[in-house]
């Protein structure tokens, strides 16, 4: 006989059955929530991307050229944008790096620390970060020019290890590099080697950069609307350059 209950009554198997369910259904979710609570451990530098709530990434600028029929598009860049659960600034920033470096300049440290893009979407803010025209995923083409890279020793010198390397009277003052020991900052060192990795070719004439720097980040202002432009060191005129450039079509100027 297959009927739970006779007339109105429910059989107490029925009930004790259908509790011991119910309570295997809530211990398999408690045991399946407790599990992704935890974060994954992983064996390579990772943060916490809990404060971001969109993450993505366009090209913006650029123009064909070439011969007829074999165009390729020169002068575009890529851009990476992060936005916050919880947008509480009025304008986004548009990250700009220096001399031999990509976006990645903005993403962590060499010693496995949180970067700056991280931590300005944790102040509210929309982060774009980009890669220099001709620069990472910012195609680079044999027309655009020669390159050049620094060696580990430049690094070193310029850097990373001033206080060992550096020749100017104030060069054992700069001991902020991270690290320990006698090879700190210098090449064999691991945050050094993962410092150095970062490091691409970078094109030569500073005429070429600046301009192309100039007509993408317009391009890229046209697209997003106001911002507030942050540069690095090599990038800190390309600033200037792009706020005379980024206009309104009614001729007003963004700040």
């Amino acid at each position: 006989m297959n009927n739970v209950g006779i007339g109105n009554v429910i059989r107490p198997e029925f009930i004790l059955g259908g509790a011991c369910a119910l309570l295997a259904s809530a211990m398999v979710l408690a045991a399946s929530a407790s599990s992704r609570a935890e974060p994954p451990k992983l064996p390579v530098p990772a943060i916490d991307q809990s404060a971001v709530a969109q993450r993505g990434h366009f090209y913006v600028g650029g123009k064909y050229t070439g011969e007829p029929g074999k165009d390729i598009m020169q002068g575009q860049v890529y851009v990476e944008v992060l936005a916050p659960k919880d947008v509480r600034r009025p304008y986004p920033l548009v990250l700009i790096h220096g001399a031999a470096q990509t976006a990645t300049n903005w993403m962590g440290t060499p010693d496995g620390r949180k970067g700056w893009a991280e931590f300005f979407v944790e102040q509210g803010y929309v982060v774009y970060m980009i890669d220099q025209p001709m620069r990472g995923r910012s195609a680079w083409h044999p027309g655009d020019g020669a390159t050049r890279m620094f060696t580990a020793q430049q690094e070193e010198f310029q850097f990373t290890a001033n206080m060992v390397r550096g020749t100017w009277p104030q060069a054992k003052k700069h001991t902020q590099w991270p690290g320990e020991g006698p090879n700190k900052g210098q090449k064999g060192d691991p945050i050094f080697d993962a410092f150095y990795a970062t490091q691409v070719e970078t094109v030569i004439s500073n005429e070429v950069t600046q301009q192309r720097n100039q007509d993408a980040g317009a391009a890229l202002l046209d697209k997003i609307g106001p911002a507030v432009v942050l540069t690095h060191s090599q990038s800190g005129a390309f600033g200037w350059l792009i706020a005379d450039a980024a206009t309104t079509r009614q001729g007003h100027r963004r700040h």
